[in-house]
């Protein structure tokens, strides 16, 4: 696909937009976002701009640069330029995030009603879940709460008009076009279908955060074991 420059703001006078779609454009390529992702990867990692830098946000279609003097903002421009170009030859080789999921029962107490929403038995429901390869589009909501996109169409299902006031720690759930996971109990109006026992946020870990922006992420339908 043939990506757009970027459209430049200066939000603050630290921070700097940089839009590749209206902010308003719900579908974002998964191209796209892969390579803003990988943009902010490279303006961390590099000698000339990550000094410059006190934190990149990524969000669909967009990248937000905080820096920590704005009169820098030129020559952090100009490199992200450079960076931006050179990475279109770069293959990008994600990270795989392979995540166990139990789905159903008290683990995914709306499956069933998600399924038939969409037409499905539970069964295909799950199969085409964990099927998927998904991809962390941005982090946002709560810490560590990954939207997650590339969810099959047939499984797009609308947020509930009634929020639950309770969604437990590692719950899996659907909201829109989008998967994702609880990192902590929330009230939550997403479509929960099941649950992992992973830790996605962990405050006194170096990296706080399991997924990252860019990360490819596999869920693995897990059994509950007889006793």
């Amino acid at each position: 696909m043939s990506i757009p420059d970027p459209a430049i703001s200066f939000v603050t006078e630290h921070g700097i937009l940089l839009e590749f779609v209206a902010a308003d454009n719900s579908v974002i390529e998964p191209a796209l976002q892969r390579r803003l992702c990988q943009l902010a990867n490279l303006l961390r990692e590099h000698s000339h701009t990550g000094p410059l830098l006190c934190d990149i946000v990524t969000a669909p279609g967009s990248l937000l640069l905080v820096l920590h003097d704005g009169r820098t903002a030129r020559r952090l421009l100009r490199h992200a330029e450079t960076l931006w170009r050179a990475s279109a030859q770069q293959s990008i080789n994600p990270r795989i995030v392979t995540v166990p999921v139990f789905y159903g029962g008290e683990h995914g107490p709306d499956l069933e009603q998600a399924a038939s929403i969409c037409g499905l038995s539970t069964a295909t429901f799950v199969e085409r879940h964990a099927a998927g390869n998904y991809f962390v589009q941005s982090l946002g909501f709560m810490p560590g709460f990954a939207y997650l996109g590339g969810l099959d169409p047939q499984l797009h299902i609308k947020r509930k008009d009634t929020p639950s006031a309770r969604v437990a720690p590692g719950s899996v759930a659907i909201g829109g076009s989008n998967t994702g996971i609880y990192p902590s109990e929330s009230p939550g109006g997403w479509h929960v279908i099941g649950r992992t026992s992973l830790t996605l946020f962990d405050a006194n870990a170096q990296q706080p955060c399991l997924l990252q922006p860019g990360d490819t992420v596999r869920f693995i339908a897990q059994k509950e074991s007889q006793s």
